[in-house]
């Protein structure tokens, strides 16, 4: 695998290369003398990855004019995009337009576009094709299913004038505890991630888009998410090296442009501290701004000589103990390249003034040695020549066009592979008496139940979606309901829709150990229906929609399914209703072990309820489904096994 996709790589890059030099006057211009061109403020600013995710209190989906001036004065080096930014097609392809106009109106280099687009749970795009996730993608043990992810997302972001993501997330999610992680991770076994991420970060650079390995040296085994804490990881060097790291090393052997770090403390690695001017007390230092992690361990043992970008230094793993200057300095001097989000939440003109200051700052520590000039040369150097070596310094908005993305996005054939994505993740852990597929009968009653209302479309889609599949003898009736914390015991309009249904289907979200005890409504929710069902002679499927750990709860269900996604517009909801109608073979494995849950103490136990790998098969009897579906029997061919993934070996 390793060799295919070097190979790949570097094909990708050479093409690259000979196309994307920097042109100036009809001079050919490499890193070095664009460099030496630069002012002091202009190489600060070049490693910026600066947001803006409003703008006098509304989301900035336009260029406002004094943002454009700032953008043109300062010449940052990068831009990320947020949710706010992105809605609609044309908007976006106007917005990053407007964006590399402004940077390159007085000589500024086009800028690094950037979003979190990694599919799954985590989508920026409000147009486009969202893919069922990674965990859903190791579920479905298919490392094509991978690639081409990447390439889908590279390709809808290429068109809107977006040249990169910050994608693929290579942590490994040993720890079932992590509210940060979960379904963003290919799966707690650092062969799988390594494969599938691997396999995604070359879908990307097919594409022509530049991928991010996040989040170094590892976000997988925490407890505290980054945004709101600062997390510990207790772990050795060695460690962190038979495990965190494994992808990380392997991604990087096979053709990397950048890596984020994380903003995590690992005291057995780096327990030097620095003085903090905003708390005034000595503070550890997190990975985003140890040079023992970046320098040392990253772009010494492991070779990495791409772009290393931060986290956003407005993460309360940062900025609780860090004023801006010094956090971007300490990063910088660390072994940061790019600075993600230096001076944040900066929604009107007056905010401006904070990237005057910073710039001033880092400036001062540029010439009081405090920050090496020729560390902060070595920094713009890097990402200089990633511009160069994926074709951004010849950015051409005249070939971005809102008919191609229009065409682009989310266009059939991208849909076509997101839905197989999503039907091959689907696993079947629990099916009593064969209850999955569902034997339906023309005036069967099936109750389609979720925890939010933007899940209830989904549902029914699946459901339409699937009488048209089934023999004309097999019709049935659906309706919604969503169950809350207003509403989810066996009792009044619940009881009322329980009593009608013949069969019910319902979600189980879970997104937290918390949620896992049944005080809480929502897995209280799901167990009262599973017994109301069980003691009424009703089937009871269950579909874990979120990080799989539930998938233990329910011991009345007479199956239960895990389908790695609860986005209301993603594939996985209508994968879960499909699969359990009886619509396709059902062949996905759990890609993380199940840990017991105790209820008593409200944490996870060593004991493996169902091991990583596991999943029942249901194979679908070609006279069960009308057309051609009803001929799609199990394919081995582009799958992988669990022997496989541990060689790490392409089948």
């Amino acid at each position: 695998m390793k060799k295919i996709i070097s190979t790949a790589l570097a094909i990708a890059m050479a093409v690259c290369l000979n196309t994307s030099a920097y042109a100036a006057g009809g001079t050919m211009k490499n890193a070095d003398t664009i460099l030496a061109s630069m002012s002091l403020e202009e190489k600060i600013a070049q490693t910026f990855m600066v947001d803006f995710r409003t703008w006098n209190g509304e989301d900035m989906t336009v260029l406002p004019a004094v943002v454009a001036d700032a953008i043109s004065k300062y010449k940052f080096g990068s831009f990320i995009l947020f949710a706010n930014n992105v809605k609609t097609t044309e908007d976006t392809l106007a917005l990053t337009k407007d964006l590399q106009t402004a940077v390159t109106k007085d000589g500024g280099l086009p800028m690094l576009i950037t979003t979190d687009q990694e599919g799954g749970s985590v989508v920026r795009l409000g147009s486009g094709t969202p893919l069922p996730g990674n965990m859903a993608l190791a579920a479905g043990g298919n490392l094509e299913n991978a690639r081409n992810a990447g390439r889908i997302i590279g390709q809808e972001l290429m068109s809107l004038g977006i040249n990169s993501t910050l994608a693929p997330v290579l942590d490994v999610n040993c720890n079932a505890n992590n509210p940060v992680i979960g379904l963003r991770s290919f799966s707690d076994d650092p062969a799988v991630v390594s494969c599938f991420g691997i396999a995604f970060n070359e879908g990307l650079a097919e594409s022509g888009a530049v991928g991010c390995l996040k989040h170094f040296p590892g976000h997988g085994d925490t407890a505290v998410d980054s945004h709101y804490g600062l997390p510990l990881v207790d772990r050795s060097y060695e460690e962190l090296r038979e495990r965190e790291l494994v992808p990380f090393a392997e991604a990087i052997k096979n053709g990397a442009d950048m890596v984020m770090t994380a903003h995590i403390l690992y005291p057995q690695v780096d327990s030097t501290k620095v003085y903090s001017s905003k708390t005034g007390k000595m503070e550890s230092r997190p990975a985003t701004m140890s040079h023992i992690i970046i320098t040392d361990i990253l772009k010494g043992e492991m070779g990495f000589d791409g772009v290393v970008c931060t986290d956003a230094l407005n993460m309360a793993g940062v900025s609780a103990n860090f004023g801006e200057v010094q956090a971007a300095v300490e990063a910088l001097a660390a072994g940061a390249d790019m600075l993600c989000m230096p001076a944040a939440d900066i929604g009107n003109a007056n905010g401006l003034k904070r990237f005057e200051t910073l710039i001033k700052g880092i400036a001062k520590a540029v010439e009081d040695g405090t920050l090496p000039q020729s560390r902060l040369e070595d920094a713009v150097r890097r990402i200089l020549t990633l511009k160069i070596s994926r074709g951004i310094l010849q950015y051409d908005g005249s070939l971005l066009t809102a008919e191609k993305a229009a065409a682009t996005l989310g266009n059939p054939g991208f849909k076509a592979e997101e839905m197989n994505m999503a039907d091959e993740a689907v696993t079947l852990v629990r099916n009593d008496s064969g209850a999955v597929p569902v034997k339906l009968s023309s005036g069967s009653r099936i109750l389609l139940m979720c925890p939010y209302a933007n899940e209830c479309e989904p549902m029914m889609n699946g459901f339409r979606r699937a009488l048209k599949k089934l023999p004309a003898n097999e019709m049935a009736e659906a309706r919604t309901y969503q169950y809350s914390a207003s509403d989810y015991s066996a009792s009044g309009k619940l009881l009322e829709a329980l009593k009608w249904a013949d069969t019910v289907i319902i979600n189980s979200e879970i997104s937290s150990a918390a949620k896992m005890k049944y005080s809480s409504w929502f897995s209280c929710g799901v167990k009262n229906v599973t017994e109301y069902c069980k003691r009424n002679g009703k089937t009871c499927i269950v579909v874990s929609v979120d990080k799989p750990y539930d998938v233990q709860l329910y011991p009345d269900a007479s199956a239960v399914l895990a389908v790695y996604g609860d986005k209301g517009t993603g594939p996985n909801l209508r994968a879960g209703v499909e699969a359990a109608l009886g619509v396709f073979n059902i062949t996905g494995t759990l890609p993380v072990n199940i840990p017991a849950f105790n209820a008593s103490t409200g944490t996870y136990s060593s004991e493996i309820v169902y091991p990583r790998g596991f999943g029942l098969k249901v194979i679908v009897e070609p006279k069960h489904v009308a057309g051609s579906l009803g001929q799609r029997l199990v394919n081995n061919s582009g799958r992988i096994t669990p022997a496989d993934l541990q060689s790490n070996t392409k089948k």
